[in-house]
């Protein structure tokens, strides 16, 4: 699914964390995949979040990609989208990248 073209930010953790528990915490959409890929919908955007260490409930890395822009027709930097959805989402007492 992850595609050369499309923007993709690489995020690790100093300890696990449940990823969807953050985001039911936030109120924004998902559908859980499998045990390691979330689809979300974030600002009308479509992401892909992978837990690249560990399972999406307990995660030290991840990745999240733009997997469709937003559709509400504002402009916004991939890379500005993705970095305010890891900035809501991940805790901030876990963050290391």
């Amino acid at each position: 699914m992850t595609s050369e073209d499309e923007p993709v930010q690489y995020h690790t953790l100093n300890k696990p964390a449940d990823l969807r528990a953050s985001l039911d915490e936030t109120g924004i959409e998902y559908l859980d995949v499998d045990a390691y890929k979330t689809i979300v919908i974030y600002q009308s955007a479509v992401l892909v979040v992978i837990a690249t260490d560990g399972h999406a409930t307990e995660a030290t890395a991840f990745t999240v990609e733009l997997w469709e822009p937003p559709a509400d027709g504002i402009e916004r930097e991939a890379d500005d989208l993705l970095t305010t959805f890891i900035d809501r989402v991940v805790p901030a007492d876990t963050t290391s990248q």
